[in-house]
């Protein structure tokens, strides 16, 4: 059976509160979705200024993410240079760190900060970029997230049928490797992507803008 992960965008600490406990009813885990407004044009928390008291209190393990005693946080850095704040993602009590082989040219740094602290850890990759960058690193990483269009940082965006090839040239090349798959996630190109070589589902607004989540997540899960 395919895994589905519902994925949240979070402008505030309300906001993420509110999704995370909406999601946390049916699914294990979730993926929190940060953007720096440089690697990508949009802000989230914390980089938008919003609720940095929050973020300090996770950092200093004052406080957990909501719904932390029941869920695993996935936290997707979709931001420049990820080594150099990874730490921080770290101490917030993620049990996952997934970031960019576009956003760094020290990607092993972000490997080994994981390692160190006994997190998982997943190498992101957009449609456009050549997959012999991440070479070096396939061997390192837990799995291997493929994006479904170049345009991150928002829901409801279509997949790009480079992501598809792209999927199978990994899938080929690294087929014991877990492939994730994160926008263009529905019905209509589920089967394709798991035909593919996709095990993994990252889906943010199909599931959450849904009238009823839990059966659109389950839906997915069904493929």
């Amino acid at each position: 059976m395919i895994q589905v992960i519902p994925a949240i965008i979070p402008y505030t600490k309300e906001q993420l509160e509110e999704e995370i406990k909406k999601v946390a009813q049916f699914a294990k885990v979730i993926q929190i979705d940060i953007t720096d407004g440089v690697f990508v044009p949009t802000k989230t928390w914390p980089y938008n200024g919003r609720d940095t008291d929050f973020f300090e209190s996770l950092k200093k393990e004052e406080t957990g993410w909501p719904k932390w005693e029941d869920v695993d946080i996935e936290v997707h850095l979709m931001i420049k240079s990820p080594e150099k704040t990874v730490l921080d993602w770290i101490k917030t009590g993620a049990s996952t760190i997934i970031a960019h082989i576009e956003a760094t040219d020290n990607f092993q740094e972000v490997i080994n900060l994981c390692r160190e602290n006994f997190i998982s850890v997943g190498v992101a990759i957009k449609p456009s970029t050549d997959i012999s960058r991440l070479t070096p690193f396939v061997s390192n990483v837990d799995f291997i997230q493929c994006m479904g269009n170049d345009l991150l940082g928002k829901h409801g965006v279509e997949l790009d049928l480079k992501a598809i090839s792209q999927i199978k040239e990994l899938h080929k090349l690294y087929p014991e490797r877990i492939i994730a798959i994160d926008i263009g996630v529905n019905e209509e190109t589920a089967k394709e992507l798991i035909s593919a070589g996709v095990s993994k589902f990252i889906s943010g607004g199909v599931i959450l803008e849904a009238d009823n989540p839990e059966k659109e997540y389950e839906r997915l899960k069904s493929f």
